[in-house]
């Protein structure tokens, strides 16, 4: 007996082992290449480097789109070593969203496992690993890529409150909800979950059992602490501020509201498992999980109080973005995308689970695999991303260079926002800037490539325009040039120094 659970063992690692190998091929195939670098990544270079050059400890990191409100600085301390591995090249922050990437598929494993069967966390982890919709999520470089990853310790977190363990339930929360400020203010909607998942225990509150989590929420929220005390609670203000005025210009009814929230939940849902599949639209397969919910529901086939929290969970998420005046974003529903996968899983697992009808989970996990390999290799790579945008400087550096420029001026033909996620590269490759009109040779960048505009280099998608060489004189540049790097003392948007 002992041998063959020690053979199902050594069976379900071995899987696991090729699942995670699968997820790490996919999250690192064109690294470089698929990098989608822009200004959010170009601000993490900064942050790193007035950390590690600057020797400047950071409490926040970035100003997130609703003005005065930052977001915490776990992440960007996170890629740090990362930063240093690759000589604080911004290649560096991909290994650590791959590794968190591969954390995510173990988290997966582990939890389901826990809460269902080893079968199902196995399935979990290899949904996580293939689709194209997770596959893009742990290649952005972004604070808010662990969402999911949060999410599954959440879960897992929940589920152990209502197996009455309240000591380690306790520790997961503080631990997460210390976090929701570093990766994204929306993960505090399931918070409320907790208390009804303790009401379901049906067991009585022991106080120290909260210590644990308590430290963990204190240690994870000091940054905030500090943050707010020095600047007049400048973020819960702003915070409060958000929730009591319309956040956008473009004005919605409830239901137009509740609409699209609908929406954008359907192309999550579509996207985490469609891949390539052409027959059912967004609307269809949310309607699918919908019903494949009422199943669980019906056939008492997952906990009631835990199927009870995973439905409120969702309409959390729904009724809130319904309500909040900002305009929303697929990436603010992605806190109930585990939930989604946690459904998959259990279904097929069920199908797995008889013989006359497994077939049909095996064909439906192959259809899953082939589709989103298909979309993964069949997608048109951004041309305007971290290579491209590293090659533009690196031509402008080389050509300056040869004309034995001490200096130069970068100007842009784009629309608004797109002159940004350059100057971390211009500090990089030690590229020095001044200001436009101080006599200094003038390299336009492109973006995107059009007819009337002729260029000298293109990038992939991005194009550059040498100066008029003969148009400048040396001394007139040297006079130029004999001020501050323009691209170290400039403001950076959504960068405070």
């Amino acid at each position: 007996m002992r041998l063959k659970i020690k053979n199902l063992l050594y069976q379900n690692y071995l899987i696991l082992l090729a699942i995670i190998l699968v997820g790490l091929f996919l999250r690192t195939y064109q690294l470089r290449e698929r990098f989608l670098y822009s200004h959010d990544q170009d601000l993490a270079g900064w942050f790193i480097k007035d950390v590690v050059i600057d020797k400047h400890l950071r409490l926040v990191g970035q100003e997130t789109s609703t003005q005065g409100i930052f977001i915490g600085p776990f992440f960007y301390y996170l890629q740090i070593p990362f930063y240093l591995f690759s000589h604080m090249d911004p290649i560096g922050g991909t290994y650590l969203v791959t590794f968190l990437g591969i954390l995510t598929m173990v988290s997966i494993y582990f939890v389901f496992s826990q809460i269902f069967d080893k079968k199902v966390g196995l399935i979990g982890a290899f949904i996580y690993a293939v689709s194209f919709y997770t596959v893009n999520n742990d290649r952005e470089v972004v604070p808010t890529m662990p969402v999911i990853l949060w999410s599954v310790w959440f879960l897992y977190g929940l589920s152990l409150l209502l197996k009455n363990e309240q000591k380690k339930a306790s520790l997961v929360f503080g631990i997460l909800m210390g976090l929701i400020w570093h990766i994204n203010f929306a993960l505090i909607l399931p918070v409320i979950l907790i208390p009804i998942a303790y009401y379901f225990s049906r067991k009585r509150f022991e106080y120290k059992n909260l210590a644990p989590g308590l430290i963990a929420l204190f240690v994870t929220s000091l940054p905030l602490l500090l943050f707010e005390v020095r600047h007049g609670f400048q973020q819960t203000k702003a915070m409060f501020y958000s929730l009591t005025t319309p956040q956008s210009d473009t004005v919605f009814t409830g239901y137009e509201k509740f609409q699209r929230v609908w929406y954008l939940m359907s192309k999550n849902i579509h996207g985490l498992f469609m891949g390539t599949f052409p027959w059912l639209s967004f609307e269809s397969v949310s309607f699918i999980f919908v019903v494949i919910l009422i199943f669980l529901i019906v056939k008492k086939i997952i906990d009631r109080r835990l199927l009870f929290l995973v439905v409120i969970w969702i309409l959390i998420y729904i009724f809130f973005f319904s309500s909040y005046s900002k305009i929303v974003s697929e990436y603010y529903l992605n806190g109930i995308t585990i939930i989604w996968i946690l459904t998959f899983s259990v279904c097929i697992w069920q199908l797995l689970k008889r013989s006359d009808i497994k077939h049909f989970g095996v064909m439906i996990l192959s259809f899953f695999f082939v589709f989103n390999l298909n979309k993964f290799f069949s997608y048109d790579i951004n041309a305007s991303g971290y290579v491209q945008r590293k090659d533009i400087v690196s031509e402008i550096k080389r050509n300056s260079n040869d004309r034995g420029y001490p200096c130069v001026s970068v100007s842009y033909i784009t629309d608004p926002g797109y002159n940004l996620g350059y100057r971390y590269f211009f500090w990089l490759l030690n590229v020095k800037t001044a200001p436009i009109g101080n006599d200094v040779p003038v390299y336009t960048i492109v973006f995107p490539l059009k007819p009337i505009f002729v260029t000298d280099v293109n990038k992939g998608a991005i194009g550059l325009i040498y100066p008029n060489h003969e148009s400048y004189a040396k001394e007139r540049i040297e006079k130029g040039c004999s001020g501050e790097n323009s691209n170290l003392t400039d403001p950076l948007f959504g960068f405070t120094r």
